[in-house]
């Protein structure tokens, strides 16, 4: 049985593809921190698909209450309920023993339930997003796939969630060898809330071009037997909901009149365009604008209780021409000439924002409404 894999071009060559180990255990370790949907979500649960958000890589854990890092472990991810997902990276060239492997983990997993402050999980996202020129909240919205996502809320259940021991490992190497599966089944079958698995992700080359196939291993029927399909995370009971005026109210509060006056004014701006806002459940609520056009709808906009407003280009990214990144590249570069915004590159799928504080004059509210006039006349017309 040949090891390899076989592309064929669109002019009808063949390029024979052979497997080889990765050069070096970083590059698989930057490979997974930078295309996560390697871990192979939908065969980690094939009815609900996993998603995942990375918290860091080489997250510190510590070994006592309040210590400082005493391990570190390859990455931290979160998944779209709030599981923390442990992985490990080795090369199936690392001489060490697949026992002294498994310890390490165990040894993350058993620390990291107990020692892990929620604040310090949360900071260190704060600061991988930072150095992507990401905002977390932004990031994180788009994770969860819901412009109204509770984030507080998300973030309790990823704390209820490690606290519990609701936590999954993943082992990750280019080979798989017999005993480490043999070990992988083994405490995936006896750990509850726990899951404990391996991912294969073998790598071939040819004439210049990679491919990558990952391959769970270590569920077993026996294993989802025994732990059930319940779902692993914990939700707590719907905030009650908060009027408009209420909002407004909260939002002066906190933010001054100037600030209040400029979302107002922007607030019946969208209304008389048609859109319709909602008040999100958050701790800290958001008023988000819905915009129904002929080919569906979309969310434009979002006010948020931090006096930011912004041009929400991650939730018309399926609303044409919008879902052609160099059209969204386009408001981005107008948004940034007009207020003399600086956005990172990433903010194309996020959510570039303005401060309410820069309109609060008529004449600065009048250049965002025509940048969102155009946008919305672009949406209505597709083109």
């Amino acid at each position: 049985m040949t090891d390899g894999v076989y592309m064929i071009r669109d002019d009808n060559t063949l390029v024979e593809m052979r497997s080889s180990p990765f050069e070096s255990e970083d590059l698989l370790q930057r490979l997974l921190a930078n295309h996560p949907s390697l871990i192979a979500g939908d065969a980690v649960d094939p009815t609900n698909p996993r998603r995942w958000l990375l918290i860091a890589r080489e997250q510190t854990v510590p070994g006592e209450e309040g210590g400082s890092g005493r391990w570190s472990l390859d990455h931290l991810f979160v998944d779209q309920d709030g599981v923390p997902t442990l992985i490990e990276v080795k090369r199936a060239s690392d001489t060490r023993g697949r026992r002294e492997v498994v310890a390490q983990m165990l040894d993350y997993a058993a620390n990291g339930v107990v020692y892990w402050p929620l604040e310090a999980i949360r900071q260190q996202f704060e600061r991988t997003c930072a150095a992507a020129e990401r905002d977390a909240d932004e990031a994180l919205r788009e994770h969860l796939g819901r412009p109204e996502a509770d984030l507080e809320e998300f973030w309790r259940v990823v704390d209820v969630n490690l606290r519990a021991g609701r936590i999954r490992m993943v082992f990750v190497a280019d080979v798989i060898y017999p005993e480490l599966k043999r070990i992988v089944e083994f405490l995936n079958a006896q750990m509850s809330p726990a899951e404990v698995i391996a991912l294969e992700i073998k790598h071939y080359a040819g004439q210049g071009l990679r491919t990558l196939v990952p391959r769970l291993i270590g569920r077993t029927a026996e294993a989802e037997r025994r732990k059930g399909t319940s779902s692993t995370s914990t939700k707590a009971p719907p905030r009650p909901a908060v009027s408009y005026e209420e909002w407004f109210t909260l939002f002066a509060e906190q933010r001054g009149p100037g600030e209040t006056m400029a979302a107002r004014a922007i607030y019946d701006w969208w209304v008389a365009q048609g859109g319709v806002y909602e008040v999100t459940s958050a701790q800290k609520p958001s008023l988000i604008v819905k915009f129904v056009h002929d080919r569906g709808h979309c969310w434009p906009s979002v006010m948020r209780m931090n006096g930011r407003v912004t041009t929400a280009l991650c939730y018309v990214m399926k609303s044409p021409p919008f879902d052609n990144v160099e059209v969204r590249r386009e408001v981005l570069a107008t948004l940034e000439e007009t207020f003399g915004q600086r956005y990172g590159e990433r903010a194309v799928d996020g959510e570039p924002y303005v401060p309410l504080a820069l309109l609060q004059e008529a004449a600065a509210q009048e250049k965002l409404f025509a940048i969102w006039q155009s946008l919305i006349d672009r949406i209505r017309s597709g083109e």
